[in-house]
């Protein structure tokens, strides 16, 4: 068994020096690098008993954050008590009693997409991985956040899969052992997942708190927990298959709702005059589908929507799903406010453009949205008055009213903070 060196440059002191790590690894090679998490472990376990509070009566499905409990060998499928709970004072509490409920089995406890629970959090997460985006390019997918605590567990699912994602994995606590085997050598071997025999080809990054574990898109991997290990990952879609996917689901969505969203079971009708090649047989509906389908791919319905899911996944670093909007304040003319949150700014037809804001989407017209962005400034400390000026709302109370609402809209979306407040 081979160990991979760990980086001999060390990050610097607010993070990783991602131009570096795209130069010399994104893509390329598997790395271990000293980095600084995104967040600290004292905010996984309120976290996690969030994200698992839903899941102690039995498990869900299709619902974010999801929740998956391993113990021994098995993935138990209403878990209950062993998941953390308000009652566990703390994450070493919430541990020692699982050790004891379990009878001391090794354990994994894997919650997906939790940051959407706490914008803090996402937030951290976001404007750390932006670093890294802005060398190689921002994902067109959603990234998967997950936060993994394990113990004495060997977690074989990454080797049983084609790799279609690559990896970023802080560890905030304990030791994780991660066997990569690159998909370019051919099928895995069985023995990938003993972490006791030496394999050719076969190699491993060991990790502990306060360092960054990645590999690229090619790797199946073996992951290994120990020290009552807690991490977070982010697995990063680039599979060049992956956004075909997204496209044939979205093209699928968009034709039905062209058809009125009818939910009838589509079977074809039988019996007189629904012969194939009947009017009202199997060919012609076939042939109307691809009709539809053609006029959907056609049509400037499906390049609206794509920029617009693209601006809002853009704005979110990639992170979806995202936290919900805060509650709304009173914003007068006299409210003073300073621009906190990035917005990304895209064309949308001849008139308008798109504004987002952390995942969040809405329209303005083009001519406005210039003032508009102008007169928000750049962290500087500015007025509502300034803005409604600059639309030349002035004594138009009507207009300032568009304008106020306008700036609660970013307030709630956290592209604006009040000066007074700070951010919240």
């Amino acid at each position: 068994m081979s160990t991979l060196a760990p980086e001999t440059r060390r990050t610097p002191s607010d993070g990783v020096d991602w131009e570096l790590f795209g130069q010399r690894y994104w893509d390329r090679r598997p790395v271990r690098l000293h980095a600084r998490p995104p967040f600290g472990l004292d905010a996984v376990h309120p976290l996690n008993v969030a994200s698992c509070a839903p899941f102690r009566a039995g498990t869900r499905f299709w619902v974010m954050p999801d929740v998956r409990f391993l113990v021994g060998d098995g993935w138990l499928r209403a878990p209950g008590a062993l998941l953390p709970d308000t009652t566990d004072p703390s994450l070493d509490a919430y541990l020692d009693r699982l050790d004891s409920d379990s009878g001391r089995q090794g354990y994994l406890l894997t919650v997906r997409q939790p940051l959407l629970l706490d914008h803090a959090l996402w937030s951290a997460v976001r404007d750390t991985v932006s670093g890294l985006w802005r060398q190689v390019g921002w994902p067109n997918l959603p990234v998967v956040a997950e936060v993994l605590t394990g113990d004495r567990f060997t977690q074989h699912v990454g080797a049983t899969e084609a790799p279609t994602h690559a990896a970023l994995t802080w560890v905030l606590r304990g030791r994780m052992d991660v066997r990569l085997w690159d998909e370019r050598g051919g099928p895995p071997p069985a023995d990938i997942a003993d972490p006791a025999r030496a394999v050719p080809g076969v190699r491993t990054l060991s990790a502990g708190a306060g360092e960054l574990l990645y590999w690229p898109g090619d790797q199946r991997h073996v992951d290994t927990y120990r020290d009552r290990c807690v991490a977070l990952r982010l697995r990063i879609p680039v599979d060049r298959t992956l956004p075909f996917t997204a496209l044939r689901d979205l093209l699928a969505d968009l034709v039905h709702a062209g058809q009125g969203n009818d939910e009838t079971v589509p079977y074809f009708p039988f019996g007189p005059g629904t012969g194939i090649d009947d009017q009202d047989g199997v060919l012609p509906r076939l042939t109307g589908l691809g009709d539809d389908l053609r006029t959907v791919v056609d049509g400037e319905h499906l390049r609206r929507t794509l920029r617009i899911r693209w601006a809002a996944l853009r704005s979110a670093a990639g992170l979806e799903p995202i936290p919900v909007p805060r509650e709304s304040v009173t914003i007068t003319r006299s409210t003073r406010f300073r621009r906190t949150g990035e917005i990304v700014r895209m064309p949308d037809g001849p008139a308008h453009e798109v504004w987002a804001v952390e995942g969040n989407v809405f329209t303005l017209p083009r001519a406005a949205g210039d003032r508009v962005y102008a007169a928000l400034g750049d962290g500087e400390e500015t007025g509502a008055d300034e803005v409604c000026r600059a639309l030349a709302a002035g004594d138009d109370e009507r207009n300032a009213a568009t304008v106020l609402a306008l700036l609660d809209k970013l307030y709630r979306l956290r592209g604006i903070d009040l000066a007074e407040e700070g951010t919240r």
